[in-house]
């Protein structure tokens, strides 16, 4: 058990930060001395007292987690039915979730809005630790609440 998610950490290290994150070493302005200290007092500290059974759900709700279930599989009929004001906001960097697979299915919901969030850090922007990230998300949402219905 133990193994796995130090396995999952290591996927993370690989997957949730971008290249950029550690060309900049990025990681010094929080005290981490490499990137071995980064894995093994960030990503170990912060995957290996997980449930192992909570990220089988998390990973069972990513596969299951589809809207166009609801429409015989055609995504694009599912996402045009989108009545609500959307704003999709991928981070620049994400590995998981790429910025043009983002907009790809951006375009196909009316009225969507892609809003490019700009961020080194990758996946792992979504912690909170960069607070360009955070700033970009507040004055995206605040645009968002103020838009008339």
């Amino acid at each position: 058990m133990r193994e796995g998610l130090r396995r999952h950490a290591r996927l993370w290290a690989v997957m949730g930060f971008s290249t950029e994150f550690y060309k900049q070493e990025l990681w010094r302005p929080f005290g981490f001395s490499s990137v071995d200290d980064l894995m093994l007092n960030f990503l170990d500290a912060t995957f290996l007292p997980m449930d192992p059974n909570d990220l089988l759900c998390m990973a069972w709700k990513w596969q299951r987690g589809d809207v166009s279930r609801h429409t015989g599989g055609d995504l694009a009929k599912a996402l045009a039915r989108i009545k609500a004001k959307t704003v999709v906001m991928p981070i620049s960097t994400d590995m998981f979730f790429p910025p043009a697979d983002c907009a790809a299915e951006q375009r196909l919901i009316p009225n969507g809005e892609l809003k490019v969030i700009d961020s080194l850090w990758g996946h792992i922007a979504l912690f909170g630790l960069d607070a360009g990230y955070i700033e970009q998300i507040d004055r995206a949402l605040k645009q968002l609440l103020d838009t008339p219905a």
